[in-house]
């Protein structure tokens, strides 16, 4: 149920000009998706014809488009954007496939790259990267307390804020 171009309604009609086995999703969520996930992975076999309004209606992102074009691709099932009046998978849009990879490609790359750039600068300001350190006077104490056997495990954490997976983590070294 994604309307940004046309309504529910106006996909549906769309969409019946050319097949009456239409499937819809019951939320807009890009996560959780089982009725795109079964007609990927079941419904559809070699021949097979994909109709659908926008491309924001199949995929989240030119990352998710990609794995989905690619899938289709493997299994020889074609994509007809209506509102683009194209079909997607054909040798003729072979070039638009290929491009829309460079792109995905490119995004990727500028994600970690930005990444890079945010650990570097973030390491260069003196910040230490992960999990701050546990102070380790109240390690040292709580390993002492352990070791003496006269204090139960949530004694120990109430006093010296050190959890019992920190304590045995730094018990077995």
């Amino acid at each position: 149920p994604v309307t940004i171009n046309d309504s529910m309604n106006e996909q549906v009609k769309k969409i019946e000009i050319y097949t009456t086995n239409i499937i819809e999703e019951i939320h807009a969520n890009n996560k959780n998706r089982t009725e795109l996930d079964v007609l990927l992975n079941l419904k559809l076999t070699a021949n097979d014809i994909l109709y659908i309004t926008d491309l924001c209606i199949i995929a989240d992102s030119t990352k998710h488009l990609m794995e989905i074009l690619n899938k289709l691709l493997t299994k020889g099932i074609s994509l007809y954007v209506i509102n683009l009046n194209r079909n997607i998978m054909t040798a003729e849009n072979e070039s638009f496939i290929k491009t829309l990879q460079d792109i995905t490609d490119f995004q990727s790359d500028i994600v970690k790259f930005r990444t890079r750039m945010g650990l570097e600068n973030y390491t260069r300001e003196g910040k230490n990267l992960g999990r701050p350190k546990r102070d380790d006077k109240n390690l040292r104490n709580a390993i002492e307390m352990y070791m003496s056997k006269k204090y139960t495990l949530d004694e120990i954490k109430e006093k010296t804020n050190i959890s019992r997976a920190t304590l045995y983590r730094h018990l077995d070294r």
